[in-house]
């Protein structure tokens, strides 16, 4: 497998409390799926330094070196969008107002 050539990047998050970038400067790993990481609020008068949790939830491409002690759902890339309602609509049986059904049985005239 061929080697990528682009620098290496620093994780990084807002600071929570003013929300200036806070870089990772530590980390331990928790178990195989977690890691806590300190952060640093790069913001000299803030300040604050902080823990938070990295967590490996899904797997989207298998392994081909497979751990057996490694149990992950399949998953997406990203979760479905809140949007993804597949239910059809109260007012679908309606026609549309410019579509014209004649009495005679005939085919429907749109105008």
């Amino acid at each position: 497998m061929k080697k990528r050539s682009y620098p290496a990047r620093i994780p990084g998050i807002a600071c929570p409390h003013c929300r200036a970038r806070a870089i990772a400067y530590d980390s331990v790993e928790i178990d195989l799926l977690t890691r806590e990481i300190r952060f640093r609020c790069d913001d000299a008068d803030c300040g604050h330094t902080f823990v938070g949790q990295l967590g490996i939830f899904r797997t989207v491409r298998p392994s081909m070196k497979p751990n057996p002690a490694v149990q992950l759902p399949m998953g997406q890339w990203r979760s479905k969008p809140a949007n993804d309602d597949t239910r059809v609509p109260a007012n679908d049986d309606v026609l549309p107002a410019a579509v014209a059904v004649p009495v005679d049985g005939t085919e429907p005239m749109t105008g």
